[in-house]
C-alpha cells in the first residue's frame, strides 16, 4: 500500500526526469557553444556580465538551473525510494533532499536574477586575475 508523502514515484516522476533530461543536454550544449566557443574562448568576469545584462540569457540560465536541480533532486529521490524502506526514515530524508534542492533554488534564482557586477567589483576581479 502507497503511504502519502513516501511512495515511489511513478510514470509522472520517470516521464519528467526523461524531460529535464533532455531539456539540461540542451542547456549544456548552448552553454558550452556560447560560452567557450564562440567567445574567443576566454570566459571572465565581463564577459558573464555581458551576457547576463540580456534577458534572454537569464531565462536560458534559470532554465538551465530549475531543471537541473529538479533532475538532481527527484534522481536523489528515486533512489531513496530504492534504498531506505522504513517510511519514517524515508520521509525525513526526502524531505531533507527538497529543503537543500529548494534553497539551492533560491539562492541561485536571486544570484541569476539580482546579477549585478559594477564597475568596481570588475575592477577588483581583473586586478585579483592578474
Amino acid at each position: 500500500m502507497r503511504q502519502p508523502g513516501i511512495g515511489s514515484g511513478g510514470a509522472f516522476e520517470w516521464f519528467f526526469q526523461r524531460i529535464t533530461g533532455v531539456v539540461l543536454f540542451v542547456c549544456l550544449l548552448l552553454h558550452f557553444l556560447f560560452l567557450h566557443y564562440l567567445n574567443a574562448g576566454e570566459v571572465n568576469a565581463q564577459g558573464v556580465w555581458d551576457r547576463l545584462q540580456h534577458p534572454l540569457w537569464k531565462t536560458v540560465d534559470l532554465l538551465f538551473l530549475v531543471t537541473a536541480i529538479y533532475h538532481g533532486v527527484q534522481g536523489v529521490i528515486m533512489n531513496v525510494h530504492d534504498y531506505i524502506h522504513k517510511p519514517f526514515w524515508r520521509l525525513v530524508v526526502v524531505s531533507l533532499v527538497w529543503v537543500i534542492g529548494l534553497s539551492f533554488l533560491i539562492a541561485g534564482s536571486l544570484t541569476i536574477i539580482n546579477f549585478e557586477l559594477t564597475p568596481e567589483h570588475l575592477r577588483t576581479l581583473m586586478m585579483m586575475g592578474h
